[in-house]
């Protein structure tokens, strides 16, 4: 054989480790064979061909699209099914969707495989999953049980008997799925409602701010070169106001400017557009610097249409935390800016505009929040790169058509508005009469 054929040979050979099996630790096993079935499971018993009953599990009441849960099995080994099986288990929607997942092995069917069962074991078996966020269906059945190791036909499976069963499987539960708590899609942010107070202070950890998340990091504008730092935000909301919390990692910051409705965004700035009725005309901007400066304006068509009126006043509620001066050339860490904006600022100058305040749950707005990074001694805008919450053009930071869709929810995060209750409704005919 030719020395490069040789080589060719070896070159596609693997004699890496390769990917290593996941090490169990053997206290968790030990932890999880017991003796007795537990009390607060849901019994199916089902007997699958007399080697081992699948007793029950426990489960949530609700799975979450994008959310982990826990899920517990339980089985009781009447015989050992001796090699070649496996667990599986599938979460399938309702019939005619495309929802279905494979869950895969957990660490009690790793640690203790089905090849080491003996008679008497009760082996309690912990499944942690991860609903798939784009999960539509409004409920989710766990089919579950033993399947020979490599097969995956319905006939590969060990047969089952009695009832909650279907193609040799145990139908262990059919689960809801609270579709209105699911991930926002792409280019779209639920703002929860806050659970309490917000202070404007500049901090952003307040308990009423509930379960709104800090986003990702920005991306930069198409364009704009890459700023050195990088920009957060996250979005509440109450009767009173919109808030936002922007936490911005800057090396050098600048802003020289100290008077309201300056050109703040020649200098580094945190600005936010909000189109509440979502028309692409009539939308406002706001502005806020790292020395809580802050600049306001009312664009009645477009900025390429009308253009701005600065004239105009906002009212927002803000405050800066910086971490570093306002000066340049010295060395800096960031700063972060929480905002509360009054409900009616955002329909500036136009009292008719059509849109709820404070919003209902559920109503979508279109908005977007920018971070402008000047560098010192930089004279354009952005100089330093910019970035925002739903991408941008270097071009147009106001870009109507680039906002992020916005949904309103409540403070559990969900988009679907609870029924109205009538007044003096589910007071019962036992109510005391006089």
């Amino acid at each position: 054989m030719k020395w490069w054929l040789l080589f060719l040979v070896a070159s596609c050979v693997d004699s890496g480790p390769g990917p290593q099996p996941k090490k169990i630790d053997h206290k968790l096993v030990a932890a999880n064979l017991v003796t007795a079935v537990p009390d607060n499971i849901a019994h199916l018993d089902v007997s699958l061909a007399g080697y081992v009953v699948y007793v029950g599990n426990t489960t949530p009441a609700t799975l979450v699209p994008g959310a982990a849960t826990r899920i517990t099995h339980v089985w009781k080994v009447q015989m050992p099914p001796g090699p070649g099986w496996r667990v599986f288990a599938q979460l399938r929607g309702e019939p005619g969707t495309a929802d279905f997942m494979n869950l895969d092995a957990t660490d009690m069917e790793l640690g203790h495989p089905v090849e080491t069962w003996r008679a008497g074991e009760v082996i309690i078996d912990p499944l942690e999953l991860t609903l798939r966020p784009d999960w539509k269906s409004k409920t989710a059945t766990l089919y579950v049980g033993l399947i020979h190791v490599g097969g995956h036909d319905i006939g590969d499976r060990m047969a089952t008997t009695g009832p909650n069963t279907l193609d040799r499987a145990v139908v262990a539960k059919t689960l809801d799925v609270d579709l209105s708590r699911a991930p926002a899609p792409l280019g779209t942010v639920y703002i929860p409602h806050a659970t309490g107070p917000i202070a404007v202070d500049g901090v952003g950890t307040d308990p009423g701010w509930g379960v709104s998340q800090l986003s990702q990091e920005f991306p930069g504008a198409e364009g704009s070169q890459e700023p050195s730092g990088s920009a957060k935000a996250k979005l509440s909301w109450d009767d009173d106001y919109l808030y936002a919390y922007i936490t911005v990692v800057d090396t050098d910051i600048v802003s020289p400017y100290t008077k309201h409705d300056e050109t703040l965004w020649l200098g580094d700035v945190v600005e936010m557009f909000i189109d509440a009725d979502r028309n692409g005309r009539g939308y406002v901007e706001l502005q806020v610097s790292p020395a809580n400066v802050t600049f306001d304006s009312w664009f009645e068509d477009t900025r390429a249409g009308k253009g701005g009126d600065p004239s105009w006043e906002s009212g927002m509620k803000t405050a800066v935390k910086l971490r570093g001066t306002v000066a340049p050339s010295d060395t800096d860490q960031g700063w972060d800016v929480e905002m509360a904006i009054p409900w009616a600022a955002v329909k500036g100058r136009d009292d008719a505009m059509k849109v709820n305040l404070p919003p209902h749950v559920g109503d979508r707005w279109r908005l977007n929040v920018v971070w402008s990074n000047q560098r010192t001694g930089g004279k354009h805008q952005a100089e330093g790169g910019a970035a925002s919450w739903n991408r941008i053009s270097q071009s147009d930071f106001h870009a109507l058509d680039r906002m992020l869709t916005v949904v309103f929810a409540d403070p559990t995060g969900s988009i679907v508005p609870k029924p109205v209750v009538p007044d003096g409704a589910g007071s019962g005919s036992g109510s005391a009469q006089k």
